[in-house]
């Protein structure tokens, strides 16, 4: 049994420090706890940061989610902001501590020791992070320097432009001078998440990204629509690219930037945003023990290596529910689950964290990006037959004013049919369906299960036949050889190939001149019964439509009418296009 004086100290105040801490509490009233933070905030909305810069959000105070006042007096626990915990000696159960404020440095112990010292920054180069106009946004106070700096840029392009205000027409010279660019170093989520701000402050937005896409960790499937879209709205994406060089000013800003492939780019600027790294120094330095992705490990109770040592959080590695493969997380909703187990089995629980499926959403512009699960290429990468489904429909009924199309993805096991992964994109109603499949993931579903499900239905919210169901339907037809997918990517590679085939576009003679795949041809579907005899069955055949329905349709009459070689175009002319 636990003694009645049991000590908890806990290293970190954001998501699974606080969460630990109160968790504690709640199992022990008589537990003395701690919670030590190098920031001036605990519990703060890291992920509203953006917010604010834009204006979304008008007050930085409400970002703060517990004052320390507040927390110390609701839950009796210790709070000691700007104080950073320098090392921790599990021999001795003590941490030395130093106080940010005054310098001095002290040692305090532990019965039970938490670490959650979450994630850090990865640094591409002293140099660009010494610039004065080089920014990162991990704090209120990045925050507030950067909404002040897009201030200072805005002012001095309306005195540039009052300047020249005696030019009766803008010449490019004018333009140039009043023209201001952001260079966004890192195609992730903060980066991307500001690109409302920025634009919004009339800045012209280059994105430089080393990976061959933006947002890594999704599918190139769903993140061609996003790239498409803002390449459309003038932001400019540099991928395969880092950044080689720079050139400062006299008063140290960066005012040039040179990629890998020589892109030379002017700089306003710029913001920092090549992702994180777990913060592990003072767990490695006392002999914690950490994972192949550099987090600390931990088991089932949170505890690490060390007795009477846990970790929660960004830090510790968390074992994907899916693919079994452990990683770091940044997401604050499995920071939060990891703490209150942490801080429960601290103060004498016995509870279990197993693992967890990584759900997350991302607002660029107006447009949201969703994901839940394992993407279809790390499915294929950890040796699964996977297989996908690209499926459109709209976030509600379509004769409702304001529907808008969602772009989404279900991967799944081809051998067994369980849902592996799914991630969607569009303007509403994504985040829905992937917490939905969310759900359906942790519940082991066969894709075609979902044709079960019942799900609520308003035309303001949704549509009789939800999208969801008719993914399990679409299950129900390639489980029973009802329906053959062959995706775009193959697709694209018989047509390099020259392969002999018939692509048939089964839309109406307006939708087909609005746009469609080279070399098809066109029968639309009320017509093709009567067309069957135009086709050369030796040939591979492969159908679409808009979406994939009709083009089902008509997979079913030709197969009906004896046709063999036949393929219905997965996701058809949406997913050929990608455009939102």
């Amino acid at each position: 049994m636990e003694k009645d004086s049991l000590k908890i100290v806990i290293i970190g105040g954001v998501a699974a420090g606080t969460s630990a801490a109160v968790k504690a509490r709640r199992k022990s009233e008589n537990a003395e706890i701690i919670i030590y933070e190098k920031y001036k905030y605990i519990s703060y909305g890291t992920c509203g940061l953006p917010y604010y810069v834009s204006g979304r959000i008008k007050d930085i105070e409400s970002l703060v989610i517990n004052t320390v006042s507040m927390f110390q007096k609701r839950f009796n626990i210790a709070v000691n902001i700007l104080h950073e915990v320098l090392a921790v000696n599990p021999g001795s159960r003590t941490i030395k501590v130093k106080d940010l404020r005054t310098g001095r440095e002290f040692q305090d112990s532990y019965d039970k020791l938490i670490i959650a010292t979450g994630s850090s920054r990865i640094i591409l180069d002293p140099g660009l992070n010494a610039a004065s106009n080089s920014f990162e946004l991990v704090t209120q106070d990045d925050a507030v320097k950067l909404k002040e700096y897009l201030r200072h840029l805005s002012a001095h392009r309306k005195v540039t432009a009052g300047n020249r205000s005696d030019l009766a027409v803008p010449d490019t010279e004018h333009t140039e001078a009043v023209l201001q660019n952001a260079v966004i170093a890192g195609g992730g989520y903060i980066g991307l998440e500001l690109v409302e701000a920025f634009l919004s402050n009339g800045l012209k937005v280059s994105i430089i990204e080393k990976m061959s896409q933006i947002l890594p960790v999704f599918d190139f499937e769903i993140i061609e629509y996003l790239e498409n879209y803002l390449t459309e709205r003038g932001i400019r994406i540099l991928k395969n690219q880092q950044i080689k060089s720079f050139e400062k000013n006299a008063g140290g800003e960066v005012v040039t930037i040179f990629t890998t492939d020589g892109t030379e780019i002017s700089c306003n600027l710029l913001f920092l945003s090549a992702g994180t790294k777990p913060e592990v120094r003072i767990a490695l330095e006392c002999g914690i023990t950490t994972g192949n992705s550099g987090a600390i490990i931990v088991d089932e109770y949170m505890r690490t290596n060390k007795p009477d040592i846990f970790a929660a959080g960004d830090c510790c590695e968390c074992r994907d529910f899916v693919s079994g493969q452990r990683r770091a997380y940044n997401l604050a909703s499995i920071a939060n689950i990891q703490g209150r187990c942490a801080g429960y089995n601290a103060a004498g629980g016995n509870e279990r964290f197993t693992d967890s499926i990584p759900t997350s959403v991302i607002k660029v512009l107006d447009v949201a990006v969703a994901k839940t699960g394992i993407s279809f290429s790390l499915a294929k990468q950890s040796g699964i037959n996977a297989a996908k489904v690209e499926f459109h429909a709209l976030n509600h009924a379509g004769y409702y004013p304001g529907a808008s199309m969602m772009h989404m993805m279900v991967i799944y096991d081809r051998n067994s049919g369980t849902i592996l992964g799914f991630e969607a994109i569009g303007k509403e109603g994504v985040d829905k369906k992937t917490d939905i499949m969310s759900v359906a993931i942790r519940s082991r579903m066969k894709l075609w299960e979902l044709t079960a499900l019942n799900l609520c239905y308003h035309p303001e919210y949704g549509s009789a036949k939800d999208p969801v169901n008719i993914l399990g339907m679409i299950g129900e037809n390639i489980r029973r050889q009802e329906n053959i997918f062959i995706d775009t990517e193959q697709l694209r590679q018989w047509i390099g190939k020259g392969e002999g085939l018939i692509i048939l576009d089964v839309r109406t003679r307006r939708e087909y001149d609005t746009g469609h795949i080279e070399g098809a041809i066109n029968i639309p579907l009320d017509d093709l019964r009567d067309n069957l005899g135009i086709l050369d069955r030796k040939k591979k055949i492969v159908v679409y439509c808009r979406t994939s329905y009709r083009s089902y349709l008509a997979f079913r009459i030709l197969k009906n009418n004896g046709f063999e070689n036949l393929w219905n175009l997965n996701g058809s002319y949406l997913s050929w296009i990608r455009k939102l």
